[in-house]
């Protein structure tokens, strides 16, 4: 048997042809490698193509946007966000306090699918030594948007057909009660003196600071409808990431999964929780726990004053033995 090679024009290299009389196989397409750089020392912009462990109707594009603010904070701020560590060696985390998507009809969280490519920006604001901001925007590649993100941008000037996303992280570590004890703990060379501060009123405390007082979020101007609780237990084979804590975008996955069970009660079709828009999604993480823990999970649905059609839902999910409350979520 021998092989020669050719080129992706058809000349030399990348082709195998078989003595044994078999027909030559295709010549290798060409690819776009995915690209990362920096704009400015507060900016990261990407262009890539979407995997498929990238997208679904699930966590896992929720998932690659927060690996995505880890590298982001890694390439900004002197540390590296993976095996970060204090001043005496012991591990921190940059864990995930709240999260919120908003897209529209033109791009949300599902519409990303295998192949698509994307520009990515991602600009990170300072919040002290213990905590950051990131904020994100994805577009297709071919919108040629600029590679500038600014908190005035993604509250007041969006571009349609864009998903913006907000992720407010604080450095912790696990305490001597485990994942039910989790204790701030900047890491050490942690820098964000050099990164801009978020004019107060975009500030993401005035998203998550009343939820987190009442203990859940409260719309405006919607009634209530239908409400439920449902059990879940952590699944240890699913839910874990690689340090043995509930990892963030699992909480994503379960709340979406009630949500699922809770539309099949209310009598409607699994197509038709597939085929919804989820324009906005917002999530504040309280707590943490371990491998087993049975949870409740507490869903109610609103629809709007003037428009029945318009509805959400808001969740809160507990530790069921405890009460303990480890997020709370609203879905829109």
């Amino acid at each position: 048997m021998t092989a020669r090679w050719h080129n992706l024009e058809g000349s030399t290299a990348m082709r195998s042809e078989y003595s044994m009389g078999l027909p030559a196989g295709p010549a290798l397409r060409p690819m776009r490698e995915d690209t990362v750089g920096l704009a400015d020392a507060a900016t990261v912009v990407r262009e890539l193509v979407v995997k498929p462990a990238m997208c679904g109707p699930n966590a896992r594009l929720v998932a690659q946007i927060g690996d995505w603010t880890w590298d982001t904070v890694s390439r900004l701020c002197g540390v590296d966000a993976f095996c970060a560590s204090d001043a005496q060696g012991v591990p921190t985390y940059l864990s995930f306090y709240y999260y919120e998507l908003s897209g529209d009809a033109g791009f949300h969280l599902r519409t990303p699918t295998f192949g698509d490519r994307l520009q990515v920006v991602s600009t990170c604001y300072g919040f002290g030594a213990e905590s950051i901001l990131t904020l994100h925007r994805l577009a297709p590649l071919e919108r040629g948007l600029p590679p500038t993100l600014t908190a005035q941008e993604l509250h007041e000037q969006r571009h349609a057909g864009c998903l913006y996303v907000r992720t407010f992280n604080r450095w912790i570590q696990r305490g001597e009660a485990g994942n039910r004890d989790l204790q701030s703990a900047a890491p050490h060379g942690f820098q964000h003196q050099h990164l801009p501060q978020a004019p107060a009123q975009y500030s993401p405390r005035l998203a998550y600071d009343g939820a987190r007082r009442q203990g859940g979020f409260t719309p405006a101007g919607v009634l209530p409808r239908e409400a439920c609780t449902l059990d879940y237990e952590v699944d240890m084979g699913r839910d874990l990431n690689g340090v043995g804590l509930l990892y963030f975008a699992s909480y994503f996955d379960i709340i979406d999964s009630a949500l699922a069970r809770m539309w099949r009660r209310m009598g409607r079709t699994d197509s038709s929780f597939l085929a919804r828009l989820l324009a906005r999604q917002r999530v504040v993480f309280l707590g943490n726990t371990d491998a087993g823990a049975a949870l409740s999970i507490e869903l109610q649905r609103w629809v709007d004053a003037g428009d029945a059609a318009h509805e959400m839902f808001t969740v809160r999910v507990l530790e069921r033995d405890t009460g303990r409350l480890l997020a709370i979520a609203e879905l829109s």
